[in-house]
């Protein structure tokens, strides 16, 4: 039996259940799906976004594939996940010397300098408990403390002001506070995050893109600061096939195609669970006791992005599959398709 004829039914299923988005990503951010106003602007590039497309794969062959996976759609929050690489990447550089030392110890910018954010910590910024405080190219961190974000959020916060913390003492999903990382991933590897990237994990499909806010976000040096998902625009544009990429780091355990990206040990530190949030680690969404999605084994990982767009790594499996442009409901019959076929 071919690979395509053994998962056609999880094929089958994700084409049949295609994201209800509409085809312009601008009248989502536009039109209130994110925030209220005056919240709810673009500020980066936005581009129309494509069919559904997926590809699975298992020992690093691709085995059953869908729509077209090379064309490099907004990812949205899966991009989170790549900015978690790029981390781990400076931490095997040296660049980072540890992941609880301050980021103020390395980079020296306001955002940063404050008696509160002056504590923050990489390990807090990637796990999501940096309580950092302030604004970033006019998007206030009250956006998203005041909504609910993730499927962990507790809906009674929405709009309610939730208080501030202590740096490190609550988990709070966001996207200004990650663009807070991003600024820091950038001032640190001195150059744009999308060469970085280019660097970092070569694919050959075209089209990756990481944007910013165009010049809210360019540096006085000129660099771009490339955020951490679409919510306001810009972001990662990334196509099934730069997705599949990423996964098969998590599924190599540091190793894609036989070159190495991740040192092991640093992958471990990505992945292992938040004590105050055990379904996510470093900008990783992870399975523990199969909350998250029941029908995969708890050893899964994913990288997860509205829309809905999901990148499902588990190298206990030796599998990585990619769905772009799923009805979100649906992606846990894509998963229990996907496992029955095994």
């Amino acid at each position: 039996m071919s690979g395509l004829e053994k998962f056609r039914d999880a094929v089958t299923f994700a084409l049949a259940n295609p994201s209800p988005w509409p085809l312009d990503l601008r009248q989502v951010i536009e039109g209130e799906m994110f925030d209220p106003p005056p919240w709810n602007v673009v500020l980066g590039r936005v581009a129309p976004r494509g069919g559904p497309a997926g590809l699975i794969a298992r020992g690093g062959a691709v085995l059953a594939s869908w729509g077209d996976t090379t064309r490099a759609d907004m990812v949205f929050s899966v991009t989170k996940s790549y900015v978690s690489l790029l981390s781990g990447c400076a931490l095997d550089a040296g660049l980072i010397t540890d992941f609880d030392a301050p980021v103020s110890d390395r980079i020296d910018h306001p955002v940063f300098t404050s008696d509160r954010n002056a504590w923050v910590t990489w390990r807090m910024l990637l796990q999501q408990t940096s309580e950092w405080e302030g604004a970033l190219w006019g998007v206030p961190d009250t956006v998203d403390r005041d909504r609910q974000l993730a499927p962990t959020d507790d809906p009674a916060r929405f709009g309610r002001g939730t208080p501030l913390r202590v740096p490190g003492t609550y988990w709070d999903y966001n996207d200004v506070r990650v663009n807070v990382l991003c600024l820091a991933l950038t001032l640190l590897w001195g150059r744009p995050l999308g060469t970085v990237l280019d660097e970092a994990l070569p694919v050959s499909a075209p089209g990756r893109v990481w944007r910013g806010y165009g010049a809210a976000s360019t540096l006085p040096n000129g660099t771009e600061v490339a955020v951490g998902g679409g919510h306001w625009g810009g972001g990662l544009s990334a196509s099934a096939a730069h997705d599949l990429a990423l996964g098969e780091v998590v599924r190599g355990r540091g190793i894609a195609h036989g070159q190495l990206i991740l040192s092991e040990e640093t992958l471990e530190l990505l992945l292992a669970p938040c004590a105050l949030q055990p379904v996510y680690g470093a900008l990783w969404w992870l399975n523990t006791g199969r909350v998250l999605v029941p029908e995969a084994p708890e050893t899964s990982v994913f990288a997860m992005g509205v829309g809905m767009n999901a990148i499902w790594a588990d190298p206990m499996l030796d599998l990585v599959a990619v769905v772009h442009w799923i009805d979100e409901p649906a992606f846990n019959g894509f998963v229990r398709r996907v496992m029955a076929a095994l």
